[in-house]
């Protein structure tokens, strides 16, 4: 690997990294805090695939906060429960297996999410896939292309295990309930994001075992 090859997938790395916490945050409540946030993403190096998202300008915030509380909390039906083992457990039983195993992944990075959600929450799951690209632009940065490729193998591991596994079903969900186009355009272009970065990191691990 020469190093215009290494800065052009360090450049993607950090790009593709500003993209997870861009959608995590999204999937946040939107408070002051939150739009202050999105302001700022107007002005950041985000990923072509979320373009669409950052131009679509959110109305007013009580209506977010309405539709975010119909879609993701209730209190009577959620619409688009943002739980993966809600879509991966036999008849949608929160906490199961699948969510202990993303605890375990945390677990192993040293990491503590800090949410007063269950670990397999959309948010956190975003959020450790900001980690493991950050640690994988890191490395790139350091040269250290082993590392580098060890953190792209846990990206696609937890993307095939997790994240890619229910990302479609949820924002399906979240585009077909949400009443603000705002949050009809957030399910649309996660799943699409999501998708086309696991495809992308299967193609970049083929070509590093060629």
């Amino acid at each position: 690997m020469n190093e215009l090859s290494r800065d052009e997938l360090l450049a993607e790395a950090e790009c593709r990294g500003n993209a997870y916490k861009f959608l995590s945050v999204c999937y946040r409540l939107p408070d002051e805090e939150w739009r202050e946030t999105m302001a700022a993403a107007r002005n950041a190096s985000i990923h072509p695939r979320l373009e669409e998202l950052v131009g679509t300008t959110p109305p007013d915030r009580d209506d977010l906060r309405v539709d975010y509380a119909k879609l993701f909390v209730g209190p009577f039906e959620v619409l688009a429960p943002p739980y993966g083992s809600v879509y991966m457990e036999q008849h949608g039983r929160a906490m199961g297996e699948s969510t202990l195993d993303v605890e375990r992944r945390y677990r192993e990075e040293g990491l503590d999410i800090g949410l007063d959600e269950p670990a397999d929450h959309i948010v956190a799951e975003l959020e450790f896939l900001y980690y493991l690209v950050v640690n994988e632009a890191e490395a790139l940065r350091n040269d250290d292309l082993e590392t580098a490729a060890t953190y792209l193998e846990k990206q696609r591991s937890f993307l095939e295990s997790h994240l890619g596994n229910w990302i479609g079903e949820f924002a399906t969900n979240v585009a077909e309930n949400a009443t603000t186009e705002f949050y009809r355009t957030l399910g649309r272009e996660t799943a699409r994001f999501v998708d086309g970065d696991l495809n992308r990191i299967r193609e970049q691990l083929e070509r590093l075992d060629g």
